[in-house]
């Protein structure tokens, strides 16, 4: 039985304030060619369809619009999806007995992933079940151990001396205190719970004898972050692979580059890049496929490529060779990161590149990313030194900042820059 597995679309999203909804549009065009030309069962989407819980029109109707052509193209495909950290489930569960009714299957609410869901494909079966991102207290609570009104209580004591009062008469006692209960809010313990969950499903006859696959929206302890998710802090919010190794195979979303974290467990990624820092990385979509007439339910994996409307580069040279020279002009039509190396500060150099290189989102000059130490070991001296001297006052940097900049500092906007100094000394 062959999948198709994405995840982390985070339709709406903007990058450096710019929208990219064209880009998904083109994105989500190219998976319903690839559904086309695939005989797949299914569609699996690993969370974060939208970037923000009340996500923009735009890219509402975008998705919506990707349903209505996927089911009416490809009418035996079924979907597969759950909320991830940035969708609302409570919005995304619209409809979602409806949309189960046609094949769109959706699981906002945790205390029914634990239902799974059969999909056929001839005489092959798979069970699927849909684990949501978890939100504090979203599988309620454990108890505690109990503690026994009958263990040894510690001996009284007054200072030195220890005193017996086993003679005394006490009133009768229930054998156990009534077990306190606990509120699962990381994510270490709620995984730990779903998987306890799961384990008591999949070890009943009925389920034995099929494969089963887990969707799931979670930080594991070997996945590689990158800049454009949700940082967590702590391993508190990780969780292990080894709870859901019971699984044929788990589809995993929330980290956005496509990694490997056991033979049967992947994350595709997100299908485009979110932040420079995976300028250059393969996106990709995972066809995922599955024997269920082995036994041993064996699984393949083949990445396929992503084709971008706009890649994402990060380039580094001077601000005459950008600006005059040829080398770069095959990026004129990527969003781009420029740093400029140049020894001297360049004057609104964005707003001089932008013409040439109109999906420039941002720019770095070197001086100000090396700092004073680099600054001074590189052996340079005269201005850049003087920018960096760190015996002056704020005042007097802003000063050197404006005669950098534009030959001459202003008077208005030196006396606007102390009035503003001299109120954030106050409130300090």
């Amino acid at each position: 039985m062959k999948l198709l597995q994405t995840g982390d679309l985070h339709l709406g999203k903007n990058l450096h304030e710019t929208s990219l909804v064209e880009d998904q549009k083109v994105l989500l065009d190219q998976l319903d060619s690839i559904l086309e030309k695939g005989a797949y069962a299914a569609l699996i989407i690993a969370g974060d369809i939208y970037d923000r819980t009340v996500p923009p029109a735009e890219a509402v109707e975008l998705f919506s619009d990707f349903l209505v052509s996927m089911r009416r193209k490809h009418p035996d495909t079924e979907l597969f999806m759950v909320p991830g950290n940035h969708d609302s489930a409570q919005r995304l569960s619209y409809a979602d007995g409806i949309l189960g009714t046609q094949g769109i299957h959706i699981v906002c609410n945790p205390e029914k992933s634990f239902e799974p869901i059969i999909t056929a494909k001839g005489s092959e079966r798979l069970a699927v079940f849909l684990l949501p991102f978890l939100s504090p207290g979203s599988l309620g609570t454990v108890p505690t151990e109990p503690v026994s009104a009958t263990e040894k209580q510690p001996d009284r004591k007054d200072g030195m001396f220890e005193f017996d009062f086993s003679h005394e008469e006490t009133e009768p006692v229930e054998p156990t205190k009534p077990a306190a209960h606990r509120l699962l809010s990381s994510q270490a313990d709620l995984a730990a719970e779903a998987a306890r969950r799961f384990d008591a499903v999949l070890e009943s006859p009925k389920y034995r004898i099929m494969p089963s696959l887990l969707v799931a929206h979670l930080f594991t302890l070997a996945g590689v972050q990158s800049e454009s998710e949700r940082i967590f802090l702590g391993t508190s919010e990780k969780v292990s692979p080894a709870l859901f190794s019971k699984f044929s195979y788990t589809a995993l979303g929330h980290l956005h580059k496509c990694q490997k974290i056991t033979d049967r467990m992947y994350y595709a990624g997100s299908p485009l890049a979110y932040a420079f820092d995976e300028a250059g990385t393969e996106k990709c979509f995972l066809e995922i496929e599955i024997d269920c007439l082995d036994p041993a339910f064996p699984v393949s994996v083949r990445k396929i490529p992503v084709q971008p409307l706009r890649p994402l580069s990060r380039l580094e040279g001077t601000f005459e060779e950008f600006y005059q020279g040829t080398a770069y002009a095959p990026y004129s039509s990527h969003y781009l990161e420029i740093t400029l190396t140049d020894s001297e500060l360049i004057a609104n150099p964005m707003n001089l590149l932008k013409p040439k290189f109109p999906y420039l989102l941002s720019l770095k000059q070197g001086l100000y990313e090396t700092g004073p130490a680099s600054t001074r070991d590189s052996g340079s001296t005269g201005a850049a030194d003087a920018l960096f001297d760190e015996k002056r006052d704020p005042v007097t940097d802003f000063i050197r900042f404006e005669e950098e900049l534009y030959g001459t500092a202003d008077s208005d906007r030196v006396e606007l820059f102390r009035e503003l100094l001299s109120e954030c000394a106050d409130e300090a």
